[in-house]
């Protein structure tokens, strides 16, 4: 099923980057999750076939530990049961395929049966021919009943018609290669976030050209803001039939921004084509890596106290870290959930005000707009004024419930909002 030869390529490279760009953000999971449904991720992955008109389907889905219900055994540790179903419907929704299977899962462990970090991969394949689809895929709990589903259009081409084309992108976290050289098993990446800068992934994707025997040229890069490349590399193949499944390894410690965006550009024979995909560096739980531990601490500014900013931000990593666990366990909300709802609220203002809010010269956090907003949540009404006569650009920011407006003007003509001195008290009242 998974067996696909590959030219593959190690990439190893000195980065440069944006100090600007290179804030740590949080990793947001889907608020459906870890609370008590059987929440799953999935990923359709479209790849090539040496079958006429047709184009395999890789229906990839995973569920955390956390949201599935776990029994006792009747042996030992506890088990876990679910049911995936999959149902492909066309373009004039009759359902072309159907597929039923059950998985039980075993722990030993009580700690597993909530974790976050365990869990359940599925992978099931399917051609397609040239149309539009509808795939529904459902998952049922069958110790609890209960449900879950999603559904997602897929379009169907035919890329035998092209003189060159390029698969889907496929980020994998981990891999298995067979004796003869050939990929056998992977471990995808859901949601194009990586939680942590330690190891590597890889970048897969299938090449096509119409004519066989052909030399390739891949460049990628992986670009930032505005723009910027913090590198690039290429590599040369031949494509001994019409398709070739290209694998690059990647450094992950090798990024220190936070957002990215890959490009791919292949050229067989003269003739280009491209393709593109996002991925984050978000952490989860826990920053990783001094850098980002240090952002993150940072952003705490306002709700941790000074003295305990300055005892720990100079700290060596592990006492950052254990800080870190700490300040935030004290203030869980609901300490039997393995999710502090109280750190998601938080960092998720923290990564709004970075993601709108942010300068060429400093993130959104430390912004007048991005403090209001961490420290006040969302407005209830936002009321913008971009064309006044003899006057500055503003918007007006209302919290009817806490009865506080925020006036924010534009200083410099080109977006750098700033908050009215005559509402500064306002904030402290």
């Amino acid at each position: 099923m998974y067996k696909i030869k590959f030219s593959f390529i190690s990439v190893l490279l000195v980065l440069t980057f944006n100090a600007t760009s290179s804030f740590a953000q949080y990793f947001e999971e889907n608020h459906l999750s870890g609370v008590g449904i059987p929440y799953f991720e999935v990923a359709l992955e479209r790849q090539f076939t040496e079958e006429p008109g047709q184009q395999r389907v890789l229906i990839l889905g995973s569920i955390l530990n956390d949201d599935l219900t776990f029994v006792k055994s009747d042996t030992n540790g506890y088990d876990a049961e679910i049911e995936w179903i999959i149902a492909i419907y066309d373009n004039n929704e009759k359902l072309i395929f159907s597929r039923t299977s059950s998985e039980k899962y075993h722990t030993a462990e009580f700690e597993k049966t909530n974790s976050r970090t365990d869990k359940r991969i599925i992978k099931n394949q399917i051609l397609l021919k040239t149309g539009e689809y509808k795939f529904l895929i459902r998952t049922i709990d069958l110790n609890s009943k209960k449900s879950s589903q999603r559904k997602i259009k897929v379009g169907i081409t035919d890329y035998q018609k092209k003189d060159v084309a390029i698969s889907d992108l496929m980020l994998l976290n981990k891999i298995s290669i067979d004796s003869t050289g050939w990929l056998s098993d992977f471990e995808p990446v859901f949601v194009e976030n990586f939680t942590d800068r330690q190891g590597v992934f890889f970048i897969y994707f299938d090449v096509y050209s119409k004519l066989p025997n052909k030399n390739i040229l891949v460049k990628y890069e992986f670009v930032t803001g505005k723009n910027k490349v913090d590198f690039d590399s290429t590599l040369q193949d031949t494509i001994s039939g019409n398709i070739k499944s290209i694998l690059i390894k990647i450094h992950k410690n090798l990024f220190k921004a936070s957002q990215y965006k890959l490009k791919i550009s292949v050229n067989v024979g003269g003739k280009e084509i491209k393709k593109e995909k996002k991925l984050t560096f978000f952490w989860k739980t826990v920053p990783s890596t001094s850098e980002d531990i240090h952002t993150a601490l940072l952003e705490m500014k306002y709700i941790l106290s000074s003295d305990s900013m300055n005892a720990y931000i100079d700290s060596d990593l592990k006492e950052q870290k254990a800080f870190f666990k700490r300040f935030w366990r004290a203030r869980d909300p609901n300490p039997k959930t393995k999710k502090n709802e109280l750190m998601d609220e938080y960092f998720k203002r923290i990564n709004y005000a970075n993601q709108h809010y942010s300068s060429f010269s400093s993130p959104g956090w430390i912004s007048d707009r991005g403090r209001i907003l961490v420290k006040f949540g969302p407005p209830d009404d936002v009321e913008r004024h971009p064309f006044e006569l003899d006057t500055r650009a503003y918007i007006i920011w209302r919290y009817y419930s806490l009865k506080k407006t925020f006036v924010f003007e534009d200083y410099s003509g080109f977006g750098d909002y700033r908050l009215n001195p005559n509402y500064t008290n306002i904030e402290y009242e």
